[in-house]
């Protein structure tokens, strides 16, 4: 981990490790960000969920190095977020993906499958940029009142 910071603007990356709770290192970095810029806890405590259904998702499903880079910069009365899940595996269509229904999932062994609704759902916004060898995925935030 390392990290760059100036009085308006915190950047720090890490490369997740492949063994079980490497995805902690990028709540990790989420978490410095919001301690630099004081917000509260409860403002994050939902992205924090996305961010880490994006690393388990980039770990699962993609190919290492699965690096993650945290940003954040104060605009207004508001800390703006972003955190780029980058891995090189093959890469997917978001669009593609079948939304999962609760009935379903519910008489089903495999009850996973829902970490996109969950991206969507806690983040201000979300883009995917898939290609083969490299899928990247940006998390948005502003945390405002902090």
């Amino acid at each position: 981990m390392g990290g760059q910071t100036d009085t308006d603007t915190f950047t720090s990356r890490v490369v997740l490790r492949k063994e079980k709770g490497g995805e902690a290192q990028a709540l990790h970095l989420l978490e410095e960000a919001r301690l630099f810029f004081a917000v509260r806890p409860e403002l994050l405590s939902d992205f924090r969920l996305a961010v880490l259904e994006a690393c388990l998702n980039a770990l699962e499903h993609g190919q290492p190095p699965v690096e993650v880079e945290v940003e954040a910069h104060r605009q207004g009365d508001g800390v703006h977020f972003r955190v780029r899940v980058i891995d090189h595996g093959p890469g997917f269509q978001p669009e593609a993906v079948p939304q999962p229904q609760l009935a379903d999932k519910l008489s089903s062994p495999r009850k996973r499958g829902w970490g996109l609704v969950i991206m969507r759902r806690f983040s201000d916004g979300l883009a995917f940029e898939s290609q083969p060898g490299r899928m990247v995925v940006s998390l948005y935030r502003i945390a405002s009142g902090s």
